[in-house]
């Protein structure tokens, strides 16, 4: 019997360890193609890292740093770092799965409209972001495009207030800037790709 429950419990503990083993993925830097230029795809591709890495989706591996890693393996040759903690070389996971990025929007509108009174009028204000981004994963092993998709990203606000009819001088306020609406839009491309990603079938 008792022989019995230790075999029950190794295949539990076997099975439970191959649950839980996920694929690797490196996600490389991703490019700004939109028309401006002006995009921080250094800043979008960090979110996507962070946001992958709460799905759990995959096992994410660093290679866009890889010369950081690369001076602690010097360092460690040097004979200045304590041998049983150094990093080795030819340690580095392989991965099976490869993101690129880039960003094809980068768009911000303000619109407003109002009617005028002899002095005053009321008016609305809107601001609008929109974030396009295209991302594409590669499976390693074949070159094979396994998710290709460009997700739109938006935010938007709006404002009332009273309008100087004979300067145009709007009187309102808004709680966002402009950069916050756009890094706001960038997230809502992410998390689409994100929930996206999640509902496909990776093998491992």
């Amino acid at each position: 019997m008792r022989k019995f429950l230790v075999i029950v419990m190794v295949l539990v503990l076997v099975l439970a360890g191959s649950a839980s083993a996920r694929p690797r993925i490196a996600v490389r830097a991703f490019e700004d193609r939109s028309e401006e230029g002006k995009a921080p795809a250094a800043a979008i591709m960090d979110m996507m890292v962070t946001e992958l890495n709460k799905a759990g989706v995959f096992d994410l591996m660093e290679r866009e740093r890889l010369d950081y890693i690369a001076d602690e393996i010097k360092l460690g040759q040097s004979g200045l770092m304590d041998p049983s903690t150094a990093p080795k070389v030819g340690k580095i996971k392989g991965v099976q799965y490869t993101m690129t990025g880039a960003i094809t929007l980068y768009y911000y509108a303000e619109k407003g409209s109002g009617f005028a009174l002899p002095v005053l009028g009321m008016a609305t204000q809107a601001k609008t972001a929109y974030v396009v981004l295209d991302i594409r994963i590669i499976d390693n092993s074949t070159g094979e495009i396994v998710y290709t998709a460009d997700q739109v990203g938006e935010a938007k606000q709006v404002a009332k207030g009273a309008i100087a009819a004979y300067k145009g001088f709007f009187i309102g306020s808004y709680n966002r800037t402009t950069g916050g609406l756009l890094a706001t839009a960038a997230r809502d491309s992410v998390m689409k790709h994100v929930a996206a990603i999640k509902a496909q079938e990776w093998e491992e």
